[in-house]
């Protein structure tokens, strides 16, 4: 990690920019030795899972990797927490990020993309490993298309109106009709891109299925994380077949 410390005329900018242009970008987080050690993971990984989709969640799921050290990093976790007491005005009380290592590849990899989602986090870090050849699987999202919701069943109505395949079939469309509302970003590995997932609505592109497309996704701040309803809708869930989740 090429970053050390952040200064309060840095949080202020990277927020501007996230409020202005939909999202912030640090560029060269990761040095060309680190990506290169964070992309032998993935090979591994992939490789192991028979060259399939491949999605690895929380810090012990990469134990032992940059990743993981990345994921506690103190410089990471106080970046994030003043980005988002910038923003919303409150201290943020989450005092670890959630990750997901999430690697495309193949007709599996294709099936998991142009899912457009709401994050539960406020904010969203995505550090690209891998990105294929041709069309590498860019980010593409709706920015601030909701505000923060004062209750997580505000936030649920939210996300049951856009997990559904009508919701899902006019988001594409109105992608494939060239909508200038969509805000597409071209992801370049090693660089860090911060974004609302929370409040903007994202998914991306489908990728060479020929390649690999990787991306280390950070979150932090949940904002219903405490409520009960939440806790019984997950406990309800998990006797249930779990169902795919779309990150990015």
């Amino acid at each position: 990690m090429q970053y050390e410390h952040f200064s309060d005329e840095q949080i202020k900018t990277l927020t501007a920019l996230i409020d202005q242009q939909g999202y912030a970008v640090l560029p060269n987080w990761a040095s060309a030795a680190e990506l290169e050690d964070v992309q032998a993971l993935v090979k591994r990984e992939v490789a192991q899972a028979g060259n399939h989709y491949v999605a690895l969640a929380g810090h012990q799921a990469v134990a032992g990797s940059l990743l993981s050290e990345w994921g506690r990093s103190p410089v990471f976790l106080d970046l994030c927490r003043r980005i988002v007491t910038q923003a919303t005005g409150r201290a943020a009380n989450d005092d670890a990020l959630y990750q997901v290592l999430r690697c495309l590849v193949g007709d599996s990899g294709r099936r998991e993309s142009m899912i457009f989602h709401y994050d539960s986090f406020v904010l969203t870090a995505i550090l690209p490993v891998c990105m294929p050849e041709g069309n590498k699987g860019d980010l593409l999202m709706l920015p601030s298309k909701r505000p923060l919701r004062g209750t997580y069943a505000m936030n649920l109505i939210d996300k049951l109106k856009i997990d559904n395949r009508w919701s899902q079939r006019s988001l594409v469309r109105a992608y494939e009709r060239g909508s200038a509302r969509f805000t597409q970003v071209a992801m370049e590995p090693g660089n860090m891109y911060l974004f609302w997932g929370y409040r903007s609505l994202h998914t991306n592109l489908p990728a060479d299925p020929k390649g690999i497309r990787a991306t280390a996704v950070f979150h932090y701040d949940n904002l219903h994380g405490a409520s009960s309803l939440a806790g019984r809708i997950r406990s309800s869930l998990a006797l249930v077949k779990p169902r795919r989740r779309a990150v990015v």
